[in-house]
């Protein structure tokens, strides 16, 4: 996933965000551009984590 200390990471990473997101509505509005790019580096934070302990990192569920 990450490569050389975090500095590579996967285009189908950012993709597949992208994709989650822009499907999902709320009151009829897409997410912005924002929120999209946080997720994207939350999943970069996890995969640089990953990459540090070698372990399983539980992503953390948003409470609905």
């Amino acid at each position: 996933m990450v490569k050389k200390r975090g500095k590579v990471v996967k285009r189908t990473v950012i993709k597949k965000v992208f994709k989650k997101t822009s499907k999902r509505k709320h009151n009829g509005r897409k997410p912005s551009v924002k929120s999209k790019l946080s997720k994207v580096r939350k999943l970069i934070k996890l995969a640089k984590l990953r990459q540090k302990t070698k372990k399983h990192v539980v992503k953390h569920k948003k409470r609905r």
